[in-house]
């Protein structure tokens, strides 16, 4: 993800978009024709990923380029797309994997993501980054305004926090469903009935956001702890229903949260370093996943129980929640939360349009028929 914030100083955003779909097509593919394990974790460990990663970092950054007023709400619909996926996706592949095996999975979610491609061809910004001939390609990736701030390296550790703990109940909600001995559909659904919520959260979070933008780091704060409590109560939950709750309203809370999260960073730095920094966030995203169910696994192997794992997620995220107030509290001139009145406006199309007013344009009036 960092290396991607200076590529896109050369390549347009929807050239990324389409060799970001491309790379998680050829990810799954290589999975469907993959004889050894090593092969299997080139294409649906590094080249899915790397595509995936690559896709969601040129569509975050466009639309924070190109919407200004509303901009809270404009990432809450793109990113809606992520609580859809949760909903659709689960039953059909189970479906997929009974009707055709695990390769036909491979081979037809590799043709599904191949639309990724297709659809960046569509994805334009009203503003794009322009290469900087005096500027070394380590700068790019990590810039010297990012590196000297101590609000962006507590934001950092808020990311990491979060994201390891946000991995946790992807493993461990379906392995306690297990251990309620619910059956595997139902298991799925699970994972269907938390994507409702998430993209709920998304959309109403952009609503509220766009309308409250100094209220935005304690929104985020309340999300954060929200979630923390929820996940100190799930080893509680005794029935499918219990468990399908919890999930649901864990999933409204942090899809909210990870709305907001490209927002602030908006707020802290402005469009011009949006693509060096969320590149940069993206990159601890990255480390924190990976790390966050190993780690939790032996823990829980430590303590000989799997509900440790809840309880470390918790934790996790109240400390994230901290880091909020911590960043709230520190006092730097690019100032984390500061609202949209310091940032660079690129007007939108719909502040272009409100902009005009047709009521003062004098159109000729009509002179005699036209020949026929």
């Amino acid at each position: 993800a960092p290396f991607v914030g200076i590529i896109a100083r050369y390549w347009s955003y929807w050239s990324l978009a389409v060799v970001g779909g491309l790379l998680s097509s050829t990810g799954y593919f290589l999975g469907f024709i993959s004889t050894s394990l090593p092969v299997l974790y080139l294409g649906l460990g590094v080249l899915s990923g790397l595509g995936f990663g690559i896709s969601t970092f040129a569509t975050v950054v466009v639309i924070g380029h190109t919407f200004t007023r509303r901009r809270p709400l404009a990432l809450g619909v793109c990113t809606a797309g992520v609580g859809a996926g949760m909903i659709v996706f689960p039953p059909v592949y189970t479906l997929l994997l009974e009707m055709y095996g695990l390769r036909g999975l491979f081979l037809i979610t590799a043709g599904l993501f191949l639309n990724n491609a297709v659809l960046g061809i569509f994805l334009r910004s009203s503003q794009r980054d322009v290469q900087q001939p005096t500027q070394t390609v380590m700068e790019g990736i990590i810039n010297p305004k990012l590196v000297k701030s101590g609000k962006f390296a507590i934001f950092l550790l808020f990311n990491f926090l979060y994201i390891f703990a946000f991995s946790v109940p992807f493993t461990y909600i379906p392995l306690r469903a297990t251990e309620l001995g619910i059956s595997l559909p139902l298991t799925a659904l699970l994972v269907s009935i938390s994507g409702v919520t998430s993209m709920t959260g998304r959309v109403l979070i952009g609503m509220i956001a766009g309308n409250l933008p100094r209220a935005r780091p304690w929104l985020l704060l309340l999300f954060i702890s929200l979630s923390g409590i929820v996940m100190n109560v799930v080893p509680f939950a005794q029935s499918y229903v219990t468990l399908a709750f919890l999930g649901a309203v864990f999933m409204l809370f942090t899809g909210a949260a990870n709305s907001l999260v490209p927002v602030l960073v908006v707020d802290m730095f402005g469009t011009d370093l949006l693509a060096c920094s969320l590149g940069l966030i993206y990159f601890i995203y990255g480390i924190g996943s990976m790390l966050g169910v190993p780690v939790v696994a032996l823990v829980c192997e430590a303590a000989g129980d799997n509900q440790w794992a809840f309880h470390v997620a918790g934790f996790c995220l109240y400390v994230s929640s901290a880091l909020v107030v911590v960043c709230n509290r520190m006092k730097t001139p690019e100032g984390f939360f500061q609202t949209n009145d310091n940032v660079k406006k690129i007007p939108d199309v719909e502040s272009n349009m409100e902009a005009i007013d047709i009521s003062v344009i004098d159109l000729p009036e009509p002179v005699g028929t036209p020949a026929a």
